[in-house]
C-alpha cells in the first residue's frame, strides 16, 4: 500500500487506544505520519486523545538543548497520566534516542520503551500489534487535508560545525525520483492542493545518486501533477542555490514564491568557522537575484546568534544587513554548544547573558521590519488558502503564497461559505502584530 492513508474507519480496530506526540521539525512529523499508518494497518486505534490512550508515543526532537529538554518534559508529563488516565505503556522514540538513548533511559525511568530512528517495526511490536506485511509510503497526514509535506531526502552531508543532524541522522539520503511523483500523485489524488517540499537540505538532492534530476527539474515534475495548485520550496541552502533553481522561481508557476533560505550569519569570519561553505556576498547575490527574478518574493531566513568567537562587531554586522534586506520572515537561534560538534569544543564560547541581549536586539529590528512589510501589503489583493475556521463566525484561518504553515504568520480571513482547503481572492485590510487581516473580494468567491 502506498500514498496517504485516510482516517475513516480507524476507530472499528480492536487494538490498543494510541496517542503519538510529535515533536520538532517537519522532517520528524513526517516520520509520525508514516508511524500512524502504520500502527494502524497493524490494528491500532490511532488518533486517541491522551487522557483515554492506552499507548502514548513520543516522537522527540534532539537538535538542539531547549528543544531537548522540551522532549524530555514533554514524555514526563505524558508518563503522570499512568496514575489518573488508561495510560499503560509510554513508548519514546526519534531524533533525541537515537542521539543518546543511554542517557535518556537514565533521565526518563517513566518510559517503558526508548527507540531510535528506522525502528517503525520495533515499534508496532512494542504496542503489542502484528505488522502489516506491506506499508509502502501509507502517511496518516497530521496536517490539514489540503497540504502536506513531501520529503524528498534525509540526513547532510554539510557537517556544519554546529549541527548535530550528520550525528543523528547520517549523511544525505536522496530518495528515488520515482518514488517520491508516486508518493506526490498520491498525496494530490486524496485531495492534497499544497505540496510543501522538505529535506535537510533540499538543493542537494540528488547528489548521492547515479541518476537523479537536480531539485530545479524535481519540482518541474511535481508541477505536472494537474490538482496541485502550490508548491513550496523549503530548507535550501546558500551555498547550492543554482542559478537554475532561481530561474525556476520564475518559470514555474506553482512553485510560490516563497524562499526559505537559512543564512545563520552574514559575517565572512562566522560563516568560514560555521562551515557553511558560503560568503556574505555569495549570500546578498542569491537575495537581489530572487528578487529580481520573481518581484514580490518572500523571503525567510534564520540566523544563530552568539556563535563561539562571535564579537560584538560582527554581530552588528549580521544586524545591520538583516535590517537592510529586509527579510519578510526571519527565525533567530541562541546558539547552543552540542555535544559532538567541533564548534562545542571551539573557544571564546560567548556568555548566555551576552547572547540572550543580542537575540533580543536582532529580534526586535525584525520586527520592525515585519510590521513595515505588512503595513505595505495593505491595500493589496491576494490568492489566500483557507486552512480551518474559528470559533467566530465566518472568519477563517489562511495563508498567502509568502506565508509557510507552522512557521511564519498567518491571515485571519472574513468571508462567507468558505470551507478549509479552498482557495480565495482576499483584500489585506490591515493586521494583527505579525498576522494579516484579509476580507474575501467578492465576498465568499472562491478561485
Amino acid at each position: 500500500m502506498s500514498g496517504e492513508m485516510q482516517h475513516e474507519a480507524i476507530w472499528e480496530q480492536s487494538g490498543p487506544r494510541i496517542h503519538l506526540a510529535s515533536l520538532g521539525c517537519a522532517k520528524n512529523l513526517v516520520d509520525s505520519e508514516k508511524l500512524l499508518a502504520r500502527l494502524a494497518l497493524a490494528g491500532g486505534r490511532v488518533g486517541a486523545a491522551a487522557e483515554e490512550a492506552e499507548i502514548v508515543i513520543v516522537n522527540t526532537c534532539g537538535f538542539i538543548a531547549p528543544a531537548k529538554e522540551e522532549s524530555v518534559r514533554t514524555a514526563r508529563e505524558y508518563g503522570q497520566l499512568r496514575s489518573n488516565g488508561t495510560l499503560q505503556k509510554l513508548i519514546v522514540i526519534g531524533c533525541l534516542a537515537e542521539r543518546d538513548a543511554a542517557a535518556l533511559r537514565a533521565e526518563l525511568p517513566e518510559a517503558d520503551v526508548i527507540l531510535g530512528l528506522h525502528s517503525h517495526r520495533e515499534i508496532v511490536a512494542a504496542c503489542g500489534l502484528r505488522e502489516f506485511e506491506d506499508v509502502g509510503d501509507a502517511r496518516l497526514l497530521l496536517t490539514p487535508a489540503h497540504s502536506a509535506y513531501l520529503r524528498i531526502s534525509d540526513g547532510c552531508d554539510n557537517c556544519c560545525t554546529y549541527c548535530t543532524i550528520p550525528l543523528i541522522r547520517g549523511g544525505l539520503q536522496s530518495r528515488a525520483p520515482e518514488t517520491i511523483l508516486t508518493e506526490a500523485h498520491d498525496l494530490v489524488a486524496n485531495g492534497v492542493k499544497e505540496l510543501i517540499v522538505i529535506g535537510q537540505d533540499t538543493t542537494s538532492y540528488g547528489k548521492d545518486l547515479k541518476t537523479a534530476p537536480p531539485i530545479q527539474e524535481l519540482l518541474e515534475q511535481l508541477a505536472t501533477l494537474n490538482s496541485v495548485r502550490w508548491i513550496r520550496l523549503l530548507y535550501t541552502h546558500p551555498a547550492y542555490f543554482s542559478e537554475a533553481l532561481i530561474s525556476a522561481y520564475a518559470e514555474n508557476p506553482k512553485l510560490c514564491a516563497y524562499v526559505d533560505i537559512p543564512l545563520q550569519h552574514l559575517n565572512d569570519e562566522v560563516l568560514s568557522r560555521m562551515g557553511r561553505r558560503v560568503t556574505q556576498s555569495q549570500c546578498i547575490r542569491i537575495i537581489e537575484a530572487l528578487r529580481k527574478a520573481v518581484p514580490g518574493i518572500a523571503v525567510r531566513t534564520t540566523f544563530i546568534v552568539g556563535f563561539p568567537g562571535e564579537t560584538e562587531a560582527q554581530f552588528k554586522e549580521m544586524l545591520e544587513l538583516a535590517q537592510e534586506l529586509k527579510f519578510d520572515h526571519m527565525g533567530a537561534f541562541p546558539y547552543s554548544a552540542e555535544a559532538g560538534t567541533p564548534a562545542a569544543t571551539f573557544p571564546d564560547q560567548i556568555p548566555a547573558e551576552i547572547v540572550s541581549e543580542r537575540l533580543e536586539r536582532l529580534m526586535l529590528a525584525q520586527q520592525a521590519v515585519a510590521f513595515e512589510r505588512n503595513d505595505a501589503r495593505v491595500g493589496k489583493t491576494v490568492d489566500i488558502l483557507i486552512d480551518e475556521e474559528t470559533d467566530d463566525e465566518d472568519l477563517w484561518v489562511g495563508r498567502t503564497e509568502a506565508q509557510a504553515p507552522d512557521v511564519d504568520s498567518i491571515t485571519f480571513v472574513t468571508g462567507e461559505d468558505l470551507m478549509p482547503g479552498d482557495f480565495v481572492s482576499a483584500r489585506v485590510v490591515g493586521s494583527q502584530d505579525y498576522d494579516l487581516i484579509a476580507e474575501t473580494e467578492p465576498p465568499g468567491a472562491s478561485l
